[in-house]
């Protein structure tokens, strides 16, 4: 896992063309495994389970590149930086993908071995009783063993982490979208010389010389995606608010409906 992240988290930050101008390859990669093998094998997996494992190393290779002084706006930098933070944790998530994906069949092997030995169980156990109290404790058990998460018992018995995969999609409108062009020429100002053109996307209506033209419809936005990962076991997943398997935001039927007559 550590090799596989090291190599993702490296790609990943050393594509943006800016960044790979402050940070070099071969110190991104550096700093990463320096990060990665200062953790125990037990560190990493409880880390891996939650954001710390990102969220720290996108703080050491951040503060590498403000120790650089590069010579940018501060404006400039946070939005790189923000960059940066999102690519970090892409690599993350890839590198431990990676390692899920290429230990497929084995991961198949062990969850066949855990559902049958889960079944065995619940055989075993009911063939000791008859009538009412099977009936009792085959209900109990399947509850038992509906609430066992689809994951890889590290460390049996103990439940160290589980892979899911989740469906998504988003949806959502700029209130305001604004596009200036200082360096134009053609709008004359008296005591700046030209005023810069701006466009401006907006949700009001458009009215010239007091004649109703029509409406400045938003920019509006929609894609689709799914994502696999590693999660620490637990009642709920992570993200869930309601403990649903299917959640929806505050504005989600608002905009669906929206989406739905444009389509």
């Amino acid at each position: 896992m550590k090799l596989q992240i090291i190599e993702e988290v490296t790609g990943e930050v050393s594509s943006n063309p800016v960044v790979s101008d402050w940070i070099k390859k071969d110190r991104v990669r550096a700093v990463t495994a320096g990060y990665l093998n200062s953790l125990s094998d037990e560190e990493l997996i409880e880390k891996s389970t939650t954001d710390q494992l990102a969220a720290e190393l996108a703080a050491i290779i951040k503060t590498e590149i403000r120790n650089a002084r590069p010579s940018a706006e501060p404006d400039e930098l946070e939005a790189v930086l923000n960059r940066v933070d999102t690519d970090v944790r892409m690599g993350v998530a890839n590198g431990i993908c990676a390692v899920t994906v290429s230990k497929g069949e084995t991961l198949d092997i062990l969850f066949g071995k855990i559902d049958n030995e889960l079944k065995n169980l619940a055989d075993e156990t009911v063939d000791k009783y008859s009538g009412e109290v099977a009936e009792r404790v085959t209900k109990r058990l399947d509850r038992t063993m509906a609430a066992v998460p689809c994951g890889l018992p590290v460390m049996p018995p103990h439940w160290i982490f589980t892979v899911n995969v989740w469906t998504y999609e988003v949806m959502g409108e700029y209130e305001v979208f604004t596009v200036i062009d200082n360096d134009n020429e053609v709008i004359p100002k008296p005591y700046f010389g030209h005023k810069g053109q701006k466009h401006v996307r907006t949700d009001e209506a458009v009215v010239h010389n007091d004649v109703y033209i029509g409406e400045n419809a938003p920019i509006m936005f929609e894609f689709d995606g799914y994502s696999a990962t590693i999660v620490g076991p637990g009642p709920k997943g992570v993200g869930d608010k309601m403990g649903k398997s299917t959640e929806e935001s505050v504005g989600y039927n608002y905009l669906l409906s929206i989406f739905g007559g444009n389509k």
